[in-house]
């Protein structure tokens, strides 16, 4: 799989960025804008029937002028585990219909940002001044962690940076199979690697220009081989009619292509959504069925299922994943200490505890 980027808009402050100089060489077919003109393009953009579609075209390169580290965007009413985020960019080339990202984000291109010496200062005085304390950084937030690997080596960078350090890991998370240049570097136990998974009928009809699942698992299987831990993510969980055996299936495959002593990790979290998604999402892709199934408006403000089919849902899949790893390390991604015992069995009751739980894998 390979992602087609069909122009650049560059901003005038890292024209002379090393980073953008990389890009540009390695896109020779790229329509280039730079400065105003990409201002201008952008407002012809929003004047199209879908932008976000057109906008996985685009890749603007520009410098980050925020701080890079930033807490994840969790919420008082669930359970956090205190992941910090390195915002490395945002958008995706690739277009789940059910993401997320439609819902928060007002500009459709992808945006990169390439002061990366800056970005790596910051890293070195953050973790050098809480020397004491661990930090589970990652980048998958607010963009996919791969897909743009190989315009950028970014992630090949930060496994180098990351497999130095001590009192710090890196998580990685993609729905690509682009590990091959991770694949070229010892990641001294710092790193996870994660995919996000589903089960076969949502991958191929919702996560548009996703890598299949079985090249999603054979990708884990070639990063488990050179030293990586392995992370899988079940988010969002879609509940449609005879989805237990679709998971199912999913899970079953995950044990045949990786050891589970690999698996650092694996995240549950049923469908969710803010309210506004659903509009959004449909104008785009039609009627999506999953949206309509009796959702309630959770204590965060975002549309839930009712607690007792969650904890259902959460129940039937960890049980699946313990037939093949007893001792596998389940967490749910934004739920109360009641959805955690009664779904894992689990008395998780604070983030400390949450955060402590996920540390002891990689530590």
């Amino acid at each position: 799989m390979e992602f087609s980027v069909e122009q650049l808009w560059i901003d005038e402050d890292v024209l002379d960025e090393p980073l953008t100089h990389e890009i540009v060489a390695k896109l020779p077919k790229a329509f280039i804008q730079v400065g105003r003109a990409s201002t201008e393009a952008a407002r012809l953009l929003d004047l199209e029937p879908d932008p976000l579609n057109r906008g996985k075209r685009i890749l603007r390169l520009m410098k980050h002028k925020g701080a890079f580290i930033k807490p994840c965007p969790g919420t008082r009413e669930y359970l956090c585990c205190g992941l910090k985020i390195l915002h490395v960019g945002q958008g995706c080339p690739m277009d789940c219909r059910y993401c997320a990202l439609q819902g928060y984000f007002n500009r459709p291109v992808m945006e990169l940002f390439v002061n990366i010496d800056d970005l790596f200062k910051e890293l070195d005085l953050y973790l050098n001044e809480d020397h004491l304390t661990f930090h589970r950084i990652c980048t998958g937030e607010f963009t996919d962690s791969l897909a743009l690997e190989p315009l950028t080596g970014m992630a090949k960078r930060l496994v180098n940076f990351f497999s130095g350090i001590k009192n710090a890991s890196l998580e990685i998370k993609t729905k690509t199979d682009f590990v091959a240049p991770l694949l070229e570097v010892d990641p001294q136990g710092r790193v996870v690697l994660s995919f996000s998974v589903n089960s076969t009928k949502i991958s191929r009809n919702d996560e548009k220009r996703s890598a299949p699942l079985e090249q999603r698992l054979a990708a884990a299987a070639r990063a488990q081989d050179c030293g990586y831990a392995v992370g899988f993510h079940f988010d969002p969980i879609i509940p449609f009619l005879g989805w237990e055996n679709e998971y199912f299936e999913t899970i079953d495959k995950i044990f045949r292509h990786l050891r589970s002593a690999s698996v650092a990790w694996i995240s549950l979290g049923v469908l969710r959504f803010v309210p506004e998604l659903k509009e959004v999402a449909e104008a785009r892709f039609g009627t999506l069925s999953y949206f309509h199934d009796g959702f309630l408006r959770g204590l965060d403000g975002k549309m839930r299922l009712h607690v007792d089919r969650r904890i259902e849902i959460y129940h039937r899949i960890a049980e699946r994943i313990r037939r093949h790893a007893p001792r596998a390390r389940i967490y749910l991604c934004m739920e109360s200490p009641h959805v955690w015992r009664e779904s894992l069995d689990i008395d998780m009751e604070t983030n400390e505890e949450f955060a402590a739980y996920l540390d002891e894998a990689v530590k």
